[in-house]
């Protein structure tokens, strides 16, 4: 053993792996070629008997039952005068058993069914003649009793039908037969494979183990030995190699690398813990142009000095934009207190001095001057909605609170509570709407927003709202589609701008900033809105939001 140790020494690394792998190889493609024989064997007659036995057994059975069948209706004929089994006999005599026979004698031309073939063309032969009794017995009239006439053919049927149906008894038999038989071939090889295939794995067991024997011994060995120093090595010690056994294989080549590596790890970890207290005026020593790891360090302190200068600039610089930011904020906030008091109050004011002056001129009025004072209040109206609107659009995304974990089809649930559409209007919506990450608020409102406008523009005899949604790249994708009059694609964009409407706001009373909001919101979330719309057919209005952590939906 040790002599034949000494040999492989001799080898190289790569020549000892090459012989073990290649053996193991061998072995291994001789099982593979065997299971592949012996399978496509098994395989073979599986088709044979799915393809052609087991059809031909069965179409024997259906031809039997059709000849017993035909003698059946005969009897019927002659004693019953039956019409329906004239009929039926006649149905059998012209197409049933030609076709089926057709059918069968197909499937017998296979190997090995040559036998049961002429059997089979000798029953058919026997039944032709008793079809051709049978037709005779078809051409016959009947009263209300049978001819003796008759009742001859009718006994002599019967014989001949017993006969044939013996034969088709044997040929039966035999199908069944040779279909055992291949089964049983089948089982056979099944049992072949099984015992090849466990020779095949003792075989390759052993071989496996002396290869694994010859590597522990020529390879592993010495190099979990190297492993220990270069591990010793990776704790920072000062590793010698003096008592290592020169070899002249792949294993003496790794002690020369290791001995270099010890030397240059060492430099590296003294040079890479100065620049990790942030010393960044140390001087990194490279041992040669093609040292990696000295020029690595270098540029990472190169890259540490840039970072520290680009993280004060951004830090001085983030600071200046808060504090832009929070004046703006409150510059925002100011104006939209404004706006909610010092605007709404003037118009408050006149829509009181209209109702004023209506109530004291109310007897002196005319119909032309109450019109007008209608048409000031309405101004006034929508003017405040115009208020209201810019003030929602300015803090659309903006709501105070922490997200939490909204049901969308709670918020759907409460909207068309509060929309309260026209019974006329058939609104469907997902009862399996997702959880959403939101404030609740948002949500609210762009449910409101585009379940109102489908209701709001719905044109139709039968509006119809449905709100689904779908999962696509890990967002959830809501869509709120209705069958109204549609939204022509030169508008596609201009609705999502606040105040711009499609028809008049005389004609349907609203000042164009729902979709603006929608936007507003979607988009201050990272998402988007866009819309699939054709003309008098119906709009689907879509807008994406991110799905959740499962860790927030559990909670």
């Amino acid at each position: 053993m040790n002599k034949f140790l000494n040999i492989l020494n001799n080898l190289s690394t790569g020549s000892r792996s090459a012989i073990s792998y290649f053996t193991i190889i061998f072995f291994a493609l001789a099982t593979s070629i065997t299971a592949i024989v012996l399978l496509q064997f098994s395989k073979n007659i599986d088709e044979k008997l799915s393809k052609n036995y087991s059809p031909a057994i069965n179409a024997t059975k259906d031809i039997h039952l059709i000849i017993n069948e035909s003698y059946r209706h005969a009897e019927s004929i002659v004693n019953l005068n039956d019409k329906s089994s004239r009929l039926k006999l006649e149905k059998i005599i012209e197409k049933q058993y030609r076709r089926r026979k057709i059918f069968l004698i197909e499937l017998f031309q296979v190997k090995g069914l040559e036998e049961v073939k002429k059997m089979f063309l000798t029953a058919d032969k026997s039944y032709l003649e008793v079809m051709k009794k049978e037709k005779e017995l078809l051409s016959l009239s009947f009263n209300k009793k049978a001819s003796p006439e008759s009742l001859k053919i009718l006994e002599e049927i019967k014989i001949n039908i017993k006969q044939i149906s013996n034969d088709i008894d044997e040929i039966e038999r035999s199908l069944i037969d040779e279909s055992n038989f291949l089964q049983a071939e089948k089982y056979k090889s099944y049992r072949t494979l099984r015992f090849s295939l466990l020779i095949m794995m003792v075989v390759l067991v052993l071989v496996a183990a002396i290869s694994l024997i010859i590597t522990n011994e020529t390879i592993s060995n010495p190099v979990k030995e190297i492993s220990l120093f270069l591990k010793e090595m990776g704790k920072g010690e000062i590793i010698s190699f003096e008592n290592i056994s020169n070899r002249k294989d792949e294993i003496g080549e790794m002690i020369e690398s290791a001995k270099v590596l010890s030397i240059g790890i060492k430099n590296k970890a003294d040079v890479a813990f100065q620049i990790g207290k942030g010393n960044y005026d140390i001087n990194v020593p490279l041992l040669s142009k093609k040292d990696k790891l000295g020029k690595a360090l270098i540029e990472m302190k190169n890259n540490l000095i840039q970072s520290k200068l680009n993280e004060e600039k951004n830090l001085n610089e983030l600071a200046l934009n808060n504090k832009k930011l929070e004046k703006r904020n409150k510059e925002l906030d100011q104006f939209a207190y404004i706006t909610s008091h010092d605007l709404k109050s003037p118009l408050r004011g006149i829509n009181n001095l209209a109702e004023w002056i209506e109530e004291d001129m109310a007897i002196t009025m005319t119909d032309d001057s109450k019109k007008y004072f209608s048409m000031l209040k309405g101004r006034v109206h929508r003017m405040e909605s115009l208020i209201n609107s810019l003030l929602k659009y300015s803090r659309a995304g903006r709501v105070s609170g922490e997200k939490e974990i909204v049901n969308t089809n709670h918020v759907v649930n409460q909207v068309l509570k509060r929309l309260n559409p026209p019974e006329k209007i058939a609104v469907y919506y997902d009862m399996n709407l997702p959880k959403v990450n939101a404030n609740y608020a948002d949500m609210d409102d762009i449910f409101y927003e585009l379940i109102s406008n489908s209701i709001k523009y719905n044109n139709k005899i039968n509006p119809i709202v449905n709100v689904t949604y779908k999962i696509v790249d890990n967002n959830f994708v809501f869509c709120v589609a209705d069958n109204g009059q549609g939204i022509s694609e030169e508008f596609h964009q201009k609705i999502f701008t606040i105040f711009q409407t499609l028809e008049t706001r005389d004609k349907i009373e609203s000042v164009g900033a729902g979709l603006a909001i929608v936007k507003k919101i979607v988009e201050e979330h990272g998402g988007k809105v866009w819309l699939e719309s054709k003309e008098n057919v119906g709009t689907k209005f879509y807008f994406n939001w991110p799905i959740p952590l499962e860790e927030k939906l559990s909670a």
